[in-house]
């Protein structure tokens, strides 16, 4: 009996759903995503319409030793937020350091208060 080669399947990865903390700040929004182990190369921070999503792909530990328990492994970070108009969609900022991604959403220059010139004659 023979048997048929296995078809080479490309790996789904797991979908992770990454702990955020969201404060307003002076300045507008800042969102704090939990990312431990994303490789920095595969981040996106993408805005379409009016959801921001944050993606990475995590690495998988890997070591020397035997493997006696995992819980942790390869995945895939994906997390969606929809954005208030009250926010500049165009100075979006965004830092990795040290397994948590930090974005910064300023405030829409028209939620700014704004100082009108009082004309005399």
């Amino acid at each position: 009996m023979q048997t048929k080669k296995s078809e080479t399947r490309p790996e789904v990865l797991r979908e992770i759903i990454p702990p955020v903390d969201i404060a307003e700040v002076e300045a507008g929004v800042r969102l704090s995503v939990e990312m431990p182990g994303a490789k920095s190369q595969t981040i996106s921070v993408t805005v379409e319409d009016d959801t921001l999503t944050v993606s990475a792909e995590r690495e998988e530990f890997l070591d020397r030793h035997r493997l006696l328990h995992q819980e942790s492994g390869r995945g895939a970070y994906r997390r969606s937020f929809r954005l208030s108009r009250d926010l500049a969609r165009e100075k979006i900022q965004a830092e990795y350091r040290l397994g948590v991604l930090t974005l910064t959403l300023p405030k829409a220059d028209h939620t700014l208060p704004r100082r009108i010139e009082v004309r005399t004659e």
